[in-house]
């Protein structure tokens, strides 16, 4: 009960006070996905304060009293991780998933990742900061912004296991998120780290220029950009150029979709319009899918002034492009998923999203669709992040996704 009642001031604070969503839904999440270790912070402040005698004071020991509490909570938020699994289980057999085999979060390997939620798995080899960007479109880079920093963000990191398997593996691109204001590639996310590892895929985290120094589309422009070094050069280090996957997280989600829906037009892919950029399937976590409505998307990432151009963000919208990348040949069969209590990219996007995606291909509700949608019962903005219980969730349902896909596309 505290811990819904908690959930709940969280939430009527976020729409109260719009401009403190970010902060707040990132401490949510912290508070929300790693339950344990804010429980071990509090117990050790208890403890401590005891040691030094703190508690002889009577706001001291009402403010004990109030951290009971919090610890009670804690332990609530922690079981209701747990309740999440039969829903999941649910919503996979939707989509028509074979059966997933969702780990058994107590046993030894899952609780050493809880306890050390950024940990990344053994068994993988870094290959860092690869420039995607050629000469020319380094100086230009430069040439635009008079700042010799931004060829760095035009990079990727290539991960691959460490014992090479046979033949060339399916590759997954990750583009991270920020607001397309922020943010960068290295941070490894735990199902990366899974796929990896457990189904030998070959994954790349990209860079790419950021607003407000780089308006859109310039962000999209990149992401091509990567993915022609991918196609030409992913085949070195075992990944197959034929068979891609781009995945994204928040703002990452809306250019993954952006640009599997824009695969290989020539205004996005000025110089090597001859390259194949297409995709053969987008995964979206809490991925920003509605942005014609969007004032920030508009004024500070686009970075429009004066009249909204309602054309060009219609047609930088997922879910208002739908249509046009069907009849392009460009909907790619996608997996979104959602935080259910996620106040910073609010679900409904993503549900108008899927409902456009399954209206354009004429697909009705349910298994059959080529869209899949998951919501994360619990998860906030940041749910897919560290490793926890919703985290393992969510990397079984995408291994299981990107498996199927690659297993139908073989």
């Amino acid at each position: 009960m505290v811990a819904i009642i908690a959930a709940l001031a969280a939430t009527l604070l976020i729409r109260a006070l719009p401009q403190y969503t970010l902060v707040t839904e990132v401490i949510a999440s912290l508070f929300s996905d790693l339950p344990l270790h804010h429980l071990a912070l509090k117990v050790a402040f208890i403890f401590g304060t005891k040691l030094f005698g703190g508690f002889r004071y009577t706001l001291a020991r009402f403010a004990y009293y109030i951290d009971l509490l919090n610890v009670v909570a804690s332990f609530a938020v922690f079981a209701w991780q747990f309740r999440g699994r039969e829903k999941i289980e649910d919503e996979l057999s939707k989509f028509g998933s074979n059966k997933i085999d969702i780990p058994d979060l107590a046993s030894l390997q899952q609780i050493k990742r809880m306890a050390l939620p950024f940990i990344k798995n053994d068994g993988i080899i870094l290959y860092p900061n690869i420039t995607y960007a050629n000469r020319e479109e380094a100086l230009e880079a430069v040439k635009l912004t008079n700042d010799y920093d931004q060829p760095r963000k035009m990079m990727l990191d290539v991960y691959a296991p460490a014992q090479k398997p046979p033949g060339l593996r399916p590759v997954l691109v990750h583009i991270h998120g920020g607001a397309w204001r922020h943010g960068n590639k290295n941070m490894v996310y735990p199902y990366e780290n899974d796929l990896i590892t457990e189904e030998k895929w070959i994954v790349v985290n990209i860079g790419y220029r950021l607003a407000p120094v780089n308006a859109y589309p310039t962000h999209l422009k990149d992401v091509k950009r990567s993915l022609r070094w991918i196609k030409q050069c992913i085949d070195k280090f075992g990944g197959d150029p034929n068979f891609v996957v781009l995945a994204g997280d928040s703002a990452g989600g809306h250019l993954a979709m952006m640009a599997a829906m824009t695969a290989n037009e020539a205004r996005y892919q000025e110089g090597f319009e001859d390259v194949d950029t297409s995709v053969r399937g987008v995964v979206s976590l809490n991925g920003v899918l509605r942005t014609h409505i969007d004032k920030f998307f508009a004024r500070k990432v686009v970075m429009m002034k004066g009249p909204l151009d309602q054309e060009f963000l219609q047609e930088h919208s997922p879910a208002t492009y739908c249509q046009k990348a069907h009849e392009k040949g460009n909907l790619v069969p996608s997996l979104v998923l959602v935080g259910q209590c996620d106040n910073l990219v609010i679900p409904e996007g993503a549900r108008e999203f899927t409902k456009q995606y399954r209206i354009a291909t004429g697909e009705e509700k349910g298994a059959s669709s080529a869209c899949s949608y998951v919501e994360i019962p619990g998860g906030h903005h940041a749910f897919y992040a560290a490793w926890g219980a919703r985290s393992v969730y969510s990397a079984a349902i995408i291994l299981s996704w990107c498996r199927e896909l690659h297993n139908k596309n073989k």
